[in-house]
């Protein structure tokens, strides 16, 4: 697997030649958090729709 550099240098080489800053940031983010819900999920790390659905009923009873 290629270093956390190497995926930021691919992603941002695969990217137009006229992408804005921001707009580079954006896909790094959003890289970024891709690979933490892929990692969430490799180690059980997540919370299923019904417990979130709980949860959003208490908030909306406070």
């Amino acid at each position: 697997m290629p270093s956390t550099k190497q995926q930021a240098i691919n992603l941002i080489g695969n990217l137009p030649d006229n992408t804005s800053f921001d707009d580079i940031m954006e896909e790094l983010f959003f890289s970024k958090k891709v690979q933490q819900g892929l990692s969430d999920l490799d180690h059980n790390a997540v919370v299923s729709h019904a417990q979130i659905l709980e949860e959003i009923g208490k908030w909306r009873k406070k």
